[in-house]
Order: C-alpha cells, then structure tokens, then sequence
C-alpha cells in the first residue's frame, strides 16, 4: 500500500462554516492514519493552488462546498463527479445496458442479494453505477492509496440516499490482502486495470494512474465466486486471470469472466 508521508488540508477561498468543519473531520480521520505521519490544516487566504504548491509541494486537500479536491500537483485535481456516469445512467433508462451492468444480469439473475466487491475503486463510478442499479447489492469499494480513498469516499458519499450508505462499504486497503482475510463476502470481484494505458494522459485518468501503487508482479486471486476484469484489450491481465475475454470491435477496453468452479464458500 501507499505511504504518504505527509498531507495539507485547507478550504475553498470563499469559506463557511460547514467547509472548516469538513477540514476539522478530516484532520482527525487521516491522523488517525498508520500510512499517514504528518496532517497539517493550512489557512487558504486568497492564494490560488499554484501559490499553495510555490510553498510546499506536499499533496493537498481542498474543501469546496462540492466536496473534497485532492491535488498531487496543482494542475489537475481527483475528486469524486458525476461525469459519465450521469450519461449512463440516462442511457440505461432507455434500456442501453453498459457491458459491466450487461455481464451483472447475467450473474445475478438467481440471486436475491450479492456481495459486489470493486477491488480497484479508483474515481467510484462503477461502485456508484452498482450501487444505484442494483438495490440487493452490497457493495465494498476498496482503494489503497489512503489520500484517493477519503476524497473518493467523502465526494460520493453526497449523492447517497441512507439506503445506499447502509449498502456500500469504503476500504483502505490492498485487495489482495482483504480478500485473504475476508473471502467468504466475495461473490463478484471486479477489477478495473485500465490504469496500465493512461499514465501518460493529462487529464484526471492520468493524474489517477500516477498516484496509485502499479503491481510489480500480476497476483493471482482465487477467492470469489465470479471474477469480472476491465483492461485494455492487449493486457496480460485476462490471460494472467484465466478469463474469457469478451472482443468488443469498436472500442480498446475490454471486459474478461470468470467463473471459479472451485469456490468453497456459500
């Protein structure tokens, strides 16, 4: 996992009251933190993020009243947003399935409720996707980089009614440790690896993929019950995973399936 030796957090320049509220949460639940030794809450002033960052270039958190920012640099900021995921939401009214949502109806037509266990949780769209979709599902969103986890957590979180929040589960934590420790909830393991082909990439993708742990080696998983992996369609990930890569033409990311005959848990 991880280690962050330090942290700012500050607030938006025009502040209030809830935003240094937000700051003084934080301030305990990342000090808190064994990944995390120094958290330090800053005064914003008027100064902009390339000022913050002329001073200092530990990473910082900036509370707007949209929620939390998290900034490795000061040009392109992670936060939790709506973004695509509002567009297949529309689309999935009029009954365009996105392939992910496709592959779930297949696997959970018997199921009266099943644990969705999003190993790579990243910027939460697909955890968001599930959770809206799929009201019998119980959703873990796991992300080891502990700065990521908190801003994605913290900025979902708002577009969550109390039903969602009872059924989702924010995890700091390296997959492949949880699972070891916690294999009798996984019924569905995703894992999203297209962070392989945007580190190069100057958008969000990119800054994301920059600032999370690569793998040096591709581990194997065995403790799930069905395995769903995302990946740029020439990644080694579907033949290291043992999936069946479903070709789509049209586009480079590509899904694989698994079915773990061998599953011991029920």
């Amino acid at each position: 996992m991880n280690t962050v030796t330090n942290i700012r957090i500050t607030t938006a320049v025009k502040t209030n009251a809830s935003l240094y509220k937000q700051v003084e949460d934080a301030f305990s639940v990342l000090s808190k933190l064994a990944s995390i030794q120094n958290v330090q809450i800053i005064k914003r002033r008027k100064l902009t993020i390339n000022q913050l960052f002329q001073r200092d270039t530990t990473p910082l958190i900036v509370f707007e009243s949209s929620g939390p920012k998290l900034y490795f640099t000061p040009d392109t900021p992670i936060y939790f947003h709506l973004d695509t995921v509002k567009v297949k939401l529309h689309m999935m009214k009029q009954r365009k399935m996105p392939v992910l949502i496709e592959m779930l109806d297949e696997i959970t037509t018997d199921f009266t409720t099943f644990n969705f266990i999003d190993g790579t949780m990243g910027f939460g769209r697909d955890t968001y996707l599930i959770l809206k979709h799929y009201q019998q599902a119980h959703v873990y969103a796991i992300e080891q980089n502990p700065l990521i986890h908190y801003v994605i957590s913290e900025g979902m979180k708002r577009y969550l009614t109390e039903d969602e929040l009872r059924r989702i589960h924010y995890i700091n934590d390296d997959y492949h440790n949880w699972i070891e420790r916690h294999p009798e909830l996984v019924d569905i393991l995703y894992l999203d690896h297209m962070f392989e082909q945007t580190l190069d990439e100057d958008d969000r993708m990119g800054e994301l993929s920059r600032n999370i742990e690569i793998p040096s080696e591709i581990k194997s998983v065995s403790g799930f019950k069905y395995l769903i992996v995302k990946a740029h369609y020439k990644s080694e990930f579907f033949k290291k995973f043992n999936t069946i890569q479903c070709i789509r033409k049209s586009t480079k990311t590509h899904y694989g399936l698994k079915i773990n005959q061998g599953y011991k848990y029920k």
